[in-house]
């Protein structure tokens, strides 16, 4: 027969593992749905605990529930301070800045005071009460702002403020806790002090001692993560032994000096933290919401408690932002809006909840730790429903809300994309918003006024469901220079936007039929991203606008349509066939304007001749001569040793009876295209035509993008039997020029 211990033990696991189970598939149900986690995480904690089908036991963890929420809450903290960016923080907004001091105090006060005349408290409570919902948390804020799609400067105000307030709201909380339990500033005051002081330093060493092992490669990549997440549990438990709360400021400050240092395993700790985060978000609420009781929440309003919700919501709120705007350039309309969305989450019901169940074992009789559960959780029902379910409409009705998603994320932030983003972006309309892991890329692109992100693109999911940037995403555009990873790219974009609405750069020469890409290919005549970059700096291309006409063409030379214009929103032009069928009557169309293309250049700088030739030995020897004629100061030797080593690596010949020798050569200042016909065809093993035609290409020591991208304009221009038969019945370099550009 089992003992009664055993069943307690029993009871407690079964309500772990449900709490777990539970909180995670409410989770991904919520996101399925498109609703905010919170609501049905509630509703869930209900409908499981004593209130509803009372399966969920959250008191028969007895005095473990504690440090359970405890633990909880200092994971959560430290992978907040992980994703915190001082420097980002540095750049916000006035209004950011004063909404975590000013608007903190006036939320703190005003709802000290509320609490205060309403419930008849004392002080100290009425102060901790305030103080408990001071949070918002980015857990409620990022997928609300993903719904209601509002204006990006509003969006980047409420989830700076969502992130940063978390630990600001905690140790306010701990103070207000610390005056309560001790009845006054003489003993709170040094404890608090205490616990300030421990907690940094622990946490600072315990930080710096995560970076350490991970700059130094002490710890297995493959075990990072768990390393990490092991480590914050030391830092929290050691800090907790000297002073009891002074553990979620060690963790968030561990988690701070990592995220600052960026150890090359950031990116995945991060993955990792947030998995285990959503785990305990919904672990925290199943659990402490079970606990709740109608009654306690029926006492709450018939102390009045609904004229304070009232109060927080609409005078308090209202009052911090309008405070904290004052003098800044904010509309009105726009401060109406950031008064009126303000939910609050876990950290604010974990803290109520876990300075209620101290409350309640140093005094049983009191009736604080009820009224404090029924306030805080009150409020945020409260705040969640009504503004989880109105913003959007508060929005719409404020002028407010950003149209369907339109925006474009082109992945990748080299020169190429980030002048096609200046052409694209344009004020009140559409936003193009850069992702690159260089972060130097990502500097240029801030430095230059656009958006970029440093972050893998590849994070599709992830990054459109957290990233308040990306919220407006209608369009993905991967111009990455590898053509499979462009690909990779595509397939994760189209599983969040669909397959119309992800493109990529895949040349038309892909070995992948149409059919086989999951997305839309786009600038399928154009060569790689970084080449066009190359050009458009050295000013051998640049960007057009053209107004389209019915039976228009574009203008004669080396133009390439990308985007056609349509009001507010653009369409990708996979190549030059495709623009008759996309293109309307009046409609812009931005095209890439290669007037100074590699090739053209090249064969301006070159020469043309006829050769009669009877070896291949002979043939470089004629055309290094022809070269030496042309250009002084060149070395025939380097060059000839150079065309060896070259044939071995890339052979020069490419059929159809075209040769391509080339290298690179000591002396040059630009690339150099000499052109040959040969008299007789020359035959060569293992090719099937004879060689009667020759683009001789040198091009200076270190100009490999130039090279290869010169070789490729070779290849493109020869790939029509049309145009490779008129290249090969010019008779000059003028003649050669004119039948590539018409």
């Amino acid at each position: 027969m089992l003992s009664i211990a055993t069943l307690d033990s029993q009871n407690a696991l079964w309500s772990l593992c449900l709490a777990i189970a539970a909180g995670c598939f409410l989770t991904v149900l919520a996101r399925r749905l498109h609703l905010p986690t919170i609501v049905l995480l509630l509703l869930g904690g209900f409908a499981f605990g004593a209130e509803g089908l009372g399966i969920l036991n959250a008191d028969a963890l007895g005095d473990f529930l504690p440090p359970v929420v405890s633990l909880a809450v200092a994971l959560i903290l430290f992978e907040g301070g992980l994703t915190l960016d001082l420097k980002g923080f540095s750049q916000t907004s006035t209004v950011i800045r004063r909404l975590l001091t000013i608007g903190v105090l006036i939320t703190w006060i005003g709802s000290a005071l509320t609490v205060f005349y309403i419930f008849d408290t004392t002080p100290s409570m009425a102060l901790l009460m305030g103080s408990l919902i001071i949070v918002t948390g980015p857990t409620v804020i990022v997928p609300l702002l993903r719904r209601i799609r509002i204006q990006q400067r509003l969006g980047s105000i409420l989830h700076w403020e969502a992130v940063l307030i978390d630990s600001i709201g905690v140790f306010v909380a701990i103070l207000c806790y610390e005056w309560v339990v001790e009845g006054g500033g003489t003993v709170a005051i040094p404890n608090f002090l205490i616990r300030i002081i421990s907690g940094a330093a622990i946490g600072g060493i315990g930080g710096y001692g995560i970076y350490f092992a991970m700059h130094r490669s002490l710890v297995p990549d493959n075990i990072v993560n768990a390393f990490a997440l092991a480590s914050a549990m030391l830092i929290f438990g050691l800090t907790e032994l000297i002073r009891p709360e002074a553990g979620l400021l060690a963790v968030t400050v561990a988690g701070l000096i990592v995220g600052l240092k960026k150890p090359r395993q950031l990116r995945e700790i991060k993955a990792f933290k947030a998995e285990i985060v959503d785990l305990l978000i919904g672990l925290l609420f199943l659990l402490l919401v079970s606990r709740l009781r109608i009654d306690q929440f029926e006492n709450f309003f018939d102390l009045g408690g609904g004229w304070v919700l009232l109060s927080v919501i609409v005078f308090v709120r209202p009052l911090s932002v309008i405070a904290s705007a004052w003098g800044t350039p904010l509309k009105v309309r726009e401060r109406v809006l950031l008064s009126y969305v303000a939910p609050r989450g876990v950290v604010a019901a974990s803290m109520a909840s876990l300075f209620a169940l101290s409350l309640a074992a140093k005094n049983p009789d009191s009736t604080y730790p009820a009224l404090i559960e029924s306030f805080v959780y009150s409020v945020i029902c409260a705040t969640v429903l009504i503004q989880g379910l109105s913003s959007g409409l508060v929005a719409r009705l404020l002028r407010l809300q950003r149209p369907a998603p339109n925006d474009w994320v082109i992945i990748g932030a080299h020169h190429f994309a980030r002048e096609l983003a200046k052409r694209l972006t344009r004020e009140d309309e559409l936003s193009v918003i850069l992702l690159d892991t260089n972060a130097r890329n990502v500097s240029l692109a801030k430095r230059e006024g656009l958006i970029a992100l440093n972050c893998d693109g590849m994070e599709a999911e992830k990054l459109y469901e957290e990233e308040p940037l990306l919220f407006g995403t209608g369009y993905v555009l991967a111009l990455t220079d590898n053509i499979e990873f462009n690909q990779i790219l595509m397939q994760r974009w189209a599983e969040i936007l669909d397959n119309e609405k992800v493109y990529g750069w895949i040349p038309q020469d892909s070995p992948h039929a149409e059919d086989q890409i999951t997305g839309q290919s786009a600038f399928g005549d154009l060569t790689r991203p970084s080449v066009i970059g190359t050009e458009l700096m050295q000013g051998e291309s640049s960007f057009e606008v053209v107004t389209w006409k019915s039976g228009k063409t574009l203008p004669s030379g080396d133009w390439h349509p990308l985007f056609v214009r349509r009001g507010r929103s653009i369409k990708v032009i996979a190549n030059d066939a495709a623009l008759k069928d996309v293109a309307k009557e009046e409609q812009e169309v931005l095209c890439l304007r290669r007037t100074k293309g590699f090739l053209l250049r090249a064969l301006q700088n070159g020469d043309y001749a006829t050769l009669h030739i009877e070896s291949i030995p002979d043939l470089y020897g004629q055309l290094i001569d022809l070269a030496g004629q042309k250009i002084d100061g060149i070395s025939k030797e380097s060059i000839l040793t150079n065309l060896n080593a070259q044939q071995k690596v890339f052979p020069a010949f490419m059929g159809h009876g075209i040769a391509i020798p080339h290298a690179h050569c000591d002396g040059l200042e630009t690339r150099v295209c000499f052109v040959a016909k040969l008299n007789q065809g020359l035959q060569v093993q293992g090719q099937e035509d004879g060689i009667d035609f020759v683009f001789f290409l040198l091009s200076p020591v270190g100009d490999d993008e130039g090279h290869l991208a010169t070789l490729a304009d070779i290849a493109r221009n020869c790939r029509s039997e049309r145009t490779r038969e008129q290249i090969k019945r010019s008779q000059s370099i003028d003649a050669i020029i004119a039948t590539m550009t018409t």
